[in-house]
């Protein structure tokens, strides 16, 4: 058993079929999901430990579908009792809801008895010793950056480590576990001139120790961005293009997935209406769905319903092929699940057009702003109306002038999801979010009069 947790995958599984079981005899068909996890954290900075902190989180959740009405009840416990209160709470409160025709367990046919399970677990090291070291390791590295730059001031280094189990079971049967990890290091600098201060942070998020991204560059990425942001200063309001960097570009592709999820197309919550079979981005693009990546951190084998996802495309040469749906969206849309109750699985935007590597992305560029970092601002669902107030780069020739500010980015999602020329090929991954830098043809620059 890990060091994290104090749960294995059966009594989890027993959790659950007892759950259900329980609501079968009540005359309700159920499902539930039991969950445990365990996760460390320690931060370091100059040398003293900061915090280091252990917690373990558990519980289990019913639905219970009875007369065509649901009832949903959780409990933190697993004892004999407590699965007795959890199933009399939520029949209770399906009494209460009015019914929906669209609830209820999805076909028992199209549930993953059987069928592959990603590699979601990575036998790494964890222990307290093992987080230490890696934290002591890149606040030392730090201490080195900013001893060889004035400007440079030492942040935290972070590790932590998470492990965690999950099972699901439902009234027909379907009784399946799944054992994941997670490791993070991430790094913070400070920055500071006669102009003022800033800071930047760098992290690393993986299922395996070994893939985590080397300490040394954590470190300088996260200098190179504080120190980059000195002297910062806002610019006039303009047309130009525009480059996001990957972290800011995931927010591109985050928008379009949503836009295609099931509930966002049935309330009409969305700016890309009915969009299958639809060109709705630039021709070059392509949007792909993979929920099997082994150690991918958005894989899984099936959703909080029992159903498979699968390896698929979303969007193809600017083109909807696919939605996000789960039994219930899908069958508002008279359609079947995508096994994406969750949200969706991997994702990855491409392009068929040349990009390059960052300095080939800004000398594409010539003459704008790169998006390195959002100060707040959010995109309109419905209308696909888009506005950031963002921290950047002045960019002439290919080449940085200076850092910009108080800056005001709008746009409209169509516009710019049609208006994208390039990707590059400087690709970074979060959560289920993988893309290069993504250059715009031109956006409007909201700055100093």
């Amino acid at each position: 058993m890990s060091a994290l947790l104090t749960q294995d995958e059966a009594d989890l599984r027993d959790a659950a079929t007892r759950a259900v079981e329980i609501a079968a005899r009540r005359g309700a068909t159920a499902r539930a999901s039991a969950h445990h996890e365990g996760i460390a954290r320690i931060a370091v900075r100059r040398g003293e430990v900061e915090t280091a902190e252990r917690s373990g989180t558990q519980g289990l959740g019913l639905t219970v579908f009875h007369h065509g009405r649901r009832g949903v009840a959780s409990t933190a416990s697993f004892d004999a009792a407590a699965i007795e209160r959890l199933v009399d709470e939520a029949m209770m409160i399906a009494q209460h809801v009015q019914p929906d025709p669209d609830a209820g367990l999805p076909p028992a046919d199209s549930l993953a008895y059987t069928g592959l399970s990603p590699l979601l677990y990575a036998d790494s090291p964890r222990d307290a010793d093992t987080l230490l070291t890696a934290a002591i390791l890149a606040d030392r590295i730090a201490g080195e950056v900013a001893g060889a730059d004035s400007r440079l001031r030492v942040g935290e280094s972070v590790a932590v480590a998470t492990e965690g189990l999950w099972a699901l079971a439902t009234s027909d049967g379907f009784c399946r576990s799944i054992r994941r990890s997670n490791d993070g290091r991430w790094s913070v600098m400070l920055a500071q001139d006669e102009g003022g201060s800033t800071s930047a942070f760098c992290q690393s998020q993986e299922r395996s120790v070994d893939a985590l991204t080397p300490p040394e560059r954590l470190v300088r990425t996260a200098a190179d961005r504080a120190r980059a942001a000195l002297g910062a200063r806002a610019i006039a309001s303009r047309r130009c293009p525009v480059l996001f960097v990957p972290r800011t570009a995931m927010s591109l592709v985050s928008d379009l997935a949503g836009a295609l999820t099931g509930m966002a197309q049935f309330r009409g919550m969305t700016f890309l209406r009915a969009p299958l079979g639809q060109r709705v981005a630039a021709t070059h693009l392509h949007l792909t769905e993979d929920p099997f990546e082994p150690l991918g951190l958005a894989s899984g084998p099936f959703d909080s319903e029992g159903i498979a996802g699968s390896a698929r495309p979303i969007l193809r040469g600017g083109v909807v092929e696919g939605l996000f749906l789960s039994s219930v969206s899908g069958r508002k849309l008279g359609m079947a699940s995508t096994g994406n109750a969750d949200g969706f699985y991997n994702l990855r935007l491409t392009s068929s057009a040349p990009g390059g590597d960052w300095p080939a992305m800004l000398r594409m560029l010539g003459t704008g702003l790169v998006v390195t970092e959002f100060q707040g601002g959010k995109t309109d669902p419905a209308s696909g109306n888009w506005t950031q107030a963002i921290k950047g780069l002045w960019i002439e020739g290919g080449e940085v002038v200076h850092p910009v500010t108080d800056v005001t980015l709008a746009g409209q999602m169509p516009a710019m999801l049609n208006g994208i020329r390039a990707v590059g090929d400087d690709v970074e991954r979060q959560g289920a979010l993988r893309t290069g830098s993504i250059l715009i043809d031109e956006m409007q620059m909201g700055g100093k009069a």
